[in-house]
């Protein structure tokens, strides 16, 4: 269990990892839009995010000496993961995307990047 949950948090990483350079890369062009690897890497996100939680869980009932996870934390994490990835499905059709939508995107995505850090 040990080793999938270390495997889970990694493959996590990753994906919010690419979210953001996939916003920071759209930045640079002049009619910004919404890529579509910013959709599947958030919706991958939370599912790694949801399965690290149960196998944390998990192990915690099968050892007590396992800390069981901040949920107040992760609660916070999943509204602004499901923000980020409302906004994306919104605008994925649209031809183009405001400045402020971008900006808030990826205001989103690095604030839950860094509050994964900051909170322990």
């Amino acid at each position: 269990m040990k080793t999938a949950y270390s495997i889970l948090v990694g493959l996590h990483v990753v994906t919010v990892i690419a979210m953001i350079g996939l916003l920071v890369a759209e930045g640079r062009k002049a009619v910004k839009k919404i890529p579509n690897g910013v959709t599947h890497a958030g919706l991958t996100a939370m599912v790694l995010g949801i399965a690290m939680i149960i196998i944390n869980a998990m192990r915690h009932n099968s050892d007590s000496a396992v800390a069981l996870l901040n949920h107040t934390k992760y609660g916070i994490k999943f509204l602004v993961l499901t923000t980020i990835i409302t906004i994306a499905f919104r605008y994925s059709k649209k031809a183009s995307i405001t400045n402020q939508t971008w900006i808030a995107l990826v205001g989103l995505s690095l604030f839950n990047f860094i509050l994964a850090g900051a909170w322990q």
